[in-house]
């Protein structure tokens, strides 16, 4: 998790951003982001690389 609501009592509505990772290539010690995943009201958002952005699982 990289970011979410820590004070569920504020007036902000619920969100959370996630993300998957995968190590580069090259045996540098780098990781790259392969997905992140936004989940705000009742939607869940998926940005893939090198793919369309996705909103409840579908394009």
């Amino acid at each position: 998790v990289l970011v979410k609501v820590c004070h569920p009592a504020m007036a902000l509505p619920f969100f959370k951003i996630s993300a998957k990772h995968e190590k580069e290539e090259g045996g540098t010690e780098a990781f790259l982001l392969h997905e992140v995943y936004i989940d705000i009201y009742d939607a869940k958002v998926t940005l893939q690389k090198g793919h369309r952005v996705l909103i409840n699982s579908k394009q």
